[in-house]
């Protein structure tokens, strides 16, 4: 998919993360089948805080057009873009979750994310998890599987960014 990447006069990074298969798919598949008419749109940029290299990607879920839900703002400071896009989509379904839990409960998205096993919102979706396969086993099947390779990118993400910590620490270790 060719995506429309937009660098504005302040360095920012203005895209919508469709360009790979990740989290910020995941959740506009969520968005456009509760009536969401476009994808959304990630602000980010690259700075640097006391010698370490960081970025900071924000994320607008708007008005909806027809319900009139809040608009959702979700922010995330990271070490790199690739990951920062992804926990920051992660952050936002985990709000639009808590915030609209109507708008899942009849869907696969309900298994969809266990950030907090003590959770009430995800306990309550999983309790009547059958109904949803039931219902649609294919789409269940298809978006938990979806679902789990964008957390596995996610986890990759931060471990490349850890590992880059790391070596950045011990270089400047070493220099001092």
């Amino acid at each position: 998919m060719d995506e429309l990447v937009v660098i504005d006069a302040q360095g920012h990074v203005h895209l919508a993360c469709l360009h790979w298969d990740g989290l910020p798919c995941r959740l506009w598949e969520l968005l456009r089948a509760a009536g969401y008419p476009q994808p959304l749109l990630y602000d980010g940029h690259d700075f640097v805080e006391s010698g370490v290299r960081r970025c900071s990607v924000t994320m607008v879920i708007l008005q909806h057009p027809l319900n009139g839900w809040e608009l959702i703002v979700t922010q995330v400071i990271g070490h790199r873009l690739l990951d920062t896009w992804e926990a920051t989509a992660m952050r936002a379904m985990t709000t639009f979750f808590s915030q609209h839990p109507l708008e899942v409960v009849l869907s696969a998205f309900r298994l969809f994310p266990a950030h907090d096993l003590a959770d009430p919102f995800w306990r309550d979706r999983m309790a009547n998890v059958d109904k949803v396969v039931t219902l649609d086993q294919v789409g269940a099947l298809r978006t938990t599987v979806l679902c789990l390779d964008g957390l596995y990118h996610l986890q990759t993400f931060q471990s490349q960014a850890t590992t880059q910590l790391v070596d950045l620490a011990q270089d400047l270790h070493l220099t001092v």
